[in-house]
């Protein structure tokens, strides 16, 4: 695949250090690495960040939508962003019965949804995981060897914990069985952790939920022990999970999330059924898809209402929002509609795109043929 041209530099020619900082730092950051990113920004203007992307199916749009905010705001910072995908990953979960052909489709499948989405293709490069493994083998399984040599048993137990971000929210092994757990999942941490420290990136941008132990544990106590170069990890909130009772939901069941597939209709059903509390702000999740999806895309959220209702409002911040939640000026139901209209315009260009383009729509559809529908 032809690589796009990285030209990032620009973003970051008269902007202040604390600019670029505060930029970096909109998308998430331990507070222990906060001196780190600034030693980082000061001495380089265009710093190596690469996105981790695992290729799944149906798009979560925290996939879709959420990850080009984050990357315009690292192109914007003058980083050189490489988002990987990481379909060698994919293979070994067995996702799409671990066709390495299938899942190389849905991969550019993805890459056409961000361009669909208005990702400037100047600012990123895309890198395919199998690919960096197959030219770098040696120093890769040397490097995961080392990473097995390194660790416990028990440590990398603890890291099979970790929750899927696009499969309903369940743990991998709810306590560990030696008769319920696969080779292959005990082996995935390692060979994750070899496969970001084999990039020699500056910065890693991932999900909450790869941070909390395979990285943090894994990563920061392997590079410590062995003196090797640690990057800095970013890690963006994890939309919560749109069903109140999750563990009580039929498995595999699709109304925990908004995807990119989607449509208006479908779409609006799901958050009419989504658990959004009267008056509570703190752990809503129709208020977190809000403030992670809603505000940063358009700078605003509107709730349209009749005259009679008080005539529309439009929220400039997420504090306002809360204001108004948690004294009851503004319903559940008002919320649920309009974030149900708000997320249709985010992803309306996505469909249209491939709806009119016949190269997008038949990529689209060898890559769900396969993939059932719900």
């Amino acid at each position: 695949m032809e690589e796009a041209t990285i030209c990032t530099i620009w973003n970051a020619v008269g902007m202040s250090l604390d600019q670029r900082f505060a930029i970096i730092r909109s998308i998430g950051l331990e507070s222990t690495d906060e001196d780190d990113v600034r030693r980082l920004l000061g001495k380089k203007v265009a710093p190596v960040c690469y996105v981790w992307c695992d290729p799944s199916p149906s798009v979560h749009i925290a996939q879709g939508i959420m990850m080009v905010i984050n990357v315009r705001k690292m192109v914007k910072a003058g980083c050189r962003v490489k988002i990987l995908i990481a379909d060698w990953f994919a293979r070994m979960q067995h996702k799409f019965d671990g066709d390495l052909a299938k899942i190389r489709t849905f991969g550019l499948y993805m890459i056409e949804i961000w361009k669909a989405v208005g990702l400037d293709l100047n600012g990123v490069e895309f890198i395919w995981l199998s690919d960096e493994i197959n030219s770098h083998s040696t120093e890769y399984w040397a490097l995961v060897m080392d990473i097995f040599r390194n660790n416990t048993l028990r440590k990398i137990t603890r890291c099979c914990e970790i929750v899927d971000p696009f499969m309903l929210n369940r743990n991998i092994t709810d306590s560990y069985d030696p008769k319920n757990v696969t080779a292959s999942t005990l082996f995935t941490p390692c060979v994750h952790c070899a496969a970001i420290l084999l990039q020699k990136a500056d910065i890693w941008l991932l999900s909450m939920d790869h941070e909390e132990d395979l990285h943090d544990k894994l990563i920061r106590q392997y590079c410590k022990g062995m003196k090797h170069e640690r990057p800095i990890i970013l890690s963006h909130n994890k939309l919560p999970n749109l069903i109140e009772h999750p563990e009580l939901a039929k498995n595999g069941d699709p109304s925990w999330a908004i995807f990119i597939e989607d449509r208006e209709v479908y779409l609006s059903y799901k958050l009419s059924r989504a658990f959004c509390p009267a008056k509570v702000a703190e752990g809503n999740p129709c208020l977190e898809y809000i403030k992670y999806i809603v505000f940063p895309w358009f700078g605003y959220f509107e709730v349209p209402r009749k005259e009679e209702n008080g005539g529309s409002r439009t929220f400039q911040n997420m504090e306002e929002l809360i204001i108004d939640y948690e004294s009851g000026a503004l319903g559940a139901a008002e919320v649920k509609l309009a974030l149900a209209e708000a997320l249709t315009k985010i992803l309306k260009p996505i469909h249209d795109h491939f709806a009119n383009n016949c190269e997008a729509q038949n990529l689209e559809d060898e890559a769900l043929r396969s993939i059932p529908r719900y």
